[in-house]
């Protein structure tokens, strides 16, 4: 994943409309995961719901990074617009064309096309900035990681953070 720190975090869940309703959803989409989603989510509404920055900062300090991979499903819901359109564009742009640099294999990813899966995985990222700032939220790894994960499969997300850390 990009580099990103809990102030990332709490600075971008500070500029989320609704929180708390967001929350909620996660709690309903995602409790089938496990108990430790629901506890996770719970405890983070509680901290939300005291209008407390501190609460939600003490909160965030507590369980990021450990828990970020669900910080990183709560912020799908918090931004569900911005999520869904710019994955949506995303897909409609680079999916076929995507698809066709890389093969599953029983380890993992082979990229067949590594000059073309390099480039595409470099202007996703770029339309993924582009998307976050023009949403006027904070342009931050935490943000930027929320939605590279929303359009890549977690092995090929895998493949795609490494080609990512080699061009920073």
């Amino acid at each position: 994943m990009l580099p990103t720190t809990g102030s990332d975090v709490q600075e971008a869940f500070g500029r989320a409309k609704n929180l708390n309703a967001a929350l909620k959803n996660f709690i309903k989409r995602e409790s089938r995961s496990g108990d430790q989603v629901v506890t996770f989510a719970k405890e983070f509404r509680a901290a939300v719901g005291t209008g407390r920055e501190i609460a939600v900062s003490a909160f965030i300090e507590k369980n990021y990074p450990k828990k970020e991979v669900y910080f990183l499903g709560v912020a799908r819901y918090a931004f569900p617009e911005l999520v869904e359109s710019c994955v949506g564009r995303i897909i409609d742009k680079y999916a076929e064309a995507f698809n066709q640099t890389y093969e599953r294999q029983e380890q993992g990813i082979a990229v067949k096309d590594a000059k073309t899966f390099c480039a595409i995985v470099r202007e996703v990222h770029q339309m993924v900035k582009a998307d976050i700032q023009a949403a006027e939220l904070p342009v931050n790894g935490f943000l930027e990681n929320a939605l590279l994960s929303s359009v890549f499969e977690i092995d090929v997300l895998t493949e795609a953070m490494r080609e990512l850390s080699r061009g920073s």
